[in-house]
């Protein structure tokens, strides 16, 4: 029953989040986004403060090791709240959350390589599925046969990255524990897009509720993701499965923000990676 919940949690405060994103996107043409990034991050890193009142922070396991995967997290963290965020407002919801979810086959391969996580034949062949998915709903970005614009492959760029980040995430909380280790990555990443919000004298223009509405159901979503993983105990289940947030999303789009062009095609798409991510669990 905890696992239920812990999965139905994760569906919504994963919908509502993107969605957020998406409509503050074309609400706010503001194409800035690396100093909104790091204020998002710093609200998740801080909320993330609550964590050791409900489990003990403890720091233990090789010291150099913890340091590369926190470094992996925040040089992988920070390159894709960047190019996802640049690319949201040019990129619809539906579009979005397919080509995102990419970084499920990544963390299964990464799983299977470093973290003792096997991939079978059937994952093989939904992997090749998900990815059939992600040329149908991209051909409205196509430039030619194998040329699309870059804010498609910005955030293709951003689900490798994702799957990256959250590999070297779960590392770490097997590594040092689960409060530990999902403090570690979340100030990492804040740290590292502080680090580059001050290289860049990036400034953001959105007014205090849009960032801490867009920062609190970010931290939802991130909370929500490293609970179902504790409470699971397995990568490649959890990332196969949560993807069904697709279908939330394709309909809340449809319905909220009014995003039905291409629909027959986004359907198609939906379908197969559906298919796909099923036979990957």
């Amino acid at each position: 029953m905890m696992t239920l919940f812990a999965y139905l949690f994760y569906f919504v405060a994963a919908s509502a989040s993107p969605l957020q994103r998406r409509w503050l996107a074309t609400k706010r043409e503001q194409d800035n986004q690396i100093s909104f990034a790091f204020h998002t991050t710093l609200i998740i890193a801080v909320l993330g403060l609550m964590l050791p009142l409900f489990s003990p922070f403890r720091i233990h396991g090789n010291t150099a090791h913890l340091v590369l995967l926190a470094l992996t997290c925040a040089g992988a963290g920070s390159a894709y709240f960047i190019t996802n965020y640049t690319a949201q407002r040019h990129v619809d919801a539906t579009v979005t959350n397919i080509i995102v979810n990419i970084y499920t086959p990544v963390t299964i391969i990464i799983a299977t390589l470093f973290l003792g996580e096997g991939l079978t034949p059937l994952q093989v062949i939904g992997t090749t599925l998900l990815l059939a998915s992600v040329i149908i709903v991209s051909k409205n970005h196509q430039l030619g046969r194998f040329k699309f614009d870059k804010y498609f492959l910005m955030m293709l760029a951003s689900g490798v990255l994702l799957g990256i980040l959250l590999s070297a995430e779960r590392a770490l909380m097997k590594t040092t524990g689960f409060t530990a280790g999902t403090l570690l990555s979340w100030w990492s990443q804040c740290l590292g897009l502080g680090f580059i919000t001050l290289l860049t004298r990036s400034h953001s223009t959105y007014n205090r509720k849009d960032t801490l509405v867009t920062g609190g159901l970010k931290f939802l979503q991130a909370i929500s993701w490293v609970t179902l993983l504790n409470i699971v105990g397995n990568l490649s289940i959890v990332s196969a499965v949560t993807t069904f947030k697709i279908v939330v999303i394709f309909g809340a789009a449809a319905l909220w923000l009014n995003e039905r062009d291409h629909i027959k095609r986004k359907i198609l798409g939906c379908l197969i990676a559906l298919i796909g991510l099923l036979l990957m669990k």
